[in-house]
């Protein structure tokens, strides 16, 4: 779903280490309202942990972000999104007719809804491609200023970020990148609208683990990590930083003796950049520590922050940190029966240090994924 901003819980983190904030430390959340950091460490299990959804402080309070302080919708994204133009050659198709949206798709059931939008199954009319269709209220959609035709528009930055993690696909197919393929999409005058590839079959990371007791073994997650390690490089390749790389976030295909990963919901994306980000989008639980001590972070080192957290879960079925304070100082180490090179795998992405981290390229040659 959209982003929407929020004040990101300052004051426990301050409570809980040091930090240097230049700035106030703002966090702006995606997608469901269940994306929370747990603060009782032994109050939820296996999948309640792992989606890190009661809030509940260490004292019993419960402590919930809001809304309370929604960055502005303005005709470019702001800075933190990528205030450069995409390129010219990026073509997204702008519809504004909501007939025109039924004559094309058959909406159907629900497939998920959170505080800022929903998605719903559905079918393209023509030749029932398969679709999932994305709801988007109007007040939550960011945009940005991007040349087309040789003329400045205004077009939602997640459509942007959705052609560009797309592009070399061949016009008009389907499953071919990384990222899910953005069909059609539909800017209405409330909300809106887009026409995503729903590969059939295929479940979320979180529910693929659920099925399987919430924890895969060490063979199966290095087929899904090196799949996914690949894909952060192709979108990174690509000029788009996806920000919420997460179990509820990674799509996996089972069409076939091996599953394959998609990514999905670009909704906390932007348009990758050099330099430092000073303000936060997406799940507090897989935010790298240089958040919570400076205030700031960069793109590469927070995309194989978040890919070590999501694979301890894969491992341990739960996530490796309930609180600030542990995100920040806690070392998490897998138990006993896992080799050294996954064990060296994990330490690389979890490094405290942004600059001590491994990037993309160093993961994808590390020698658990050969």
């Amino acid at each position: 779903m959209a982003c929407r901003s929020m004040q990101e819980f300052k004051s426990l983190g301050s409570e809980r280490h040091q930090g240097n904030h230049s700035s106030p430390a703002v966090i702006n959340r995606c997608n469901k309202p269940s994306n929370l950091l747990v603060e009782d460490a032994g109050a939820e299990r296996r999948r309640s942990k792992r989606k890190a959804s009661s809030g509940k402080s260490q004292e019993g309070a419960s402590k919930r972000m809001r809304g309370t302080n929604r960055s502005p919708r303005s005709p470019a994204a702001s800075q933190d999104h990528g205030g450069a133009a995409a390129p010219s050659s990026a073509n997204p198709r702008r519809t504004n007719n909501r007939t025109t949206f039924k004559v094309r798709y058959e909406e159907a059931g629900p497939l998920g809804e959170g505080s800022y939008g929903s998605v719903y199954s559905g079918y393209r009319r023509s030749d029932r491609l398969p679709v999932a269709i994305k709801h988007i209220a109007k007040a939550d959609v960011l945009y940005m200023q991007m040349a087309l035709n040789g003329k400045m528009r205004r077009v939602p930055l997640e459509v942007v970020l959705l052609q560009k993690a797309g592009a070399g696909a061949e016009p008009g197919s389907v499953g071919s990148t990384a990222a899910v393929t953005l069909v059609d999409w539909f800017d209405l005058s409330n909300e809106l609208v887009l026409v995503l590839e729903r590969p059939v079959p295929a479940v979320d990371l979180d529910a693929y683990l659920e099925a399987r007791g919430g924890h895969i073994q060490e063979h199966e997650a290095k087929i899904i990590m090196k799949q996914l390690v690949d894909a952060a490089a192709e979108i990174q390749a690509k000029g788009v930083f996806h920000r919420d790389i997460k179990l509820e976030n990674v799509l996996i295909e089972m069409g076939s003796d091996v599953p394959r990963v998609r990514l999905i919901d670009f909704g906390c994306g932007c348009v990758l950049k050099e330099g430092a980000y000073t303000q936060a989008y997406g799940t507090p639980a897989y935010t790298p520590p240089e958040w919570y001590q400076r205030g700031s972070y960069r793109a590469g080192p927070t995309t194989v922050w978040q890919l070590g957290v999501l694979m301890f879960a894969l491992l341990a079925g739960h996530l490796p940190f309930d609180t600030v304070r542990q995100i920040v100082h806690k070392k998490p180490k897998l138990g006993d029966g896992f080799s050294k090179n996954c064990q060296d795998f994990l330490k690389r992405c979890l490094n405290k240090c942004a600059d001590g981290r491994f990037t993309l390229e160093h993961l994808q040659l590390h020698p658990w994924l050969d």
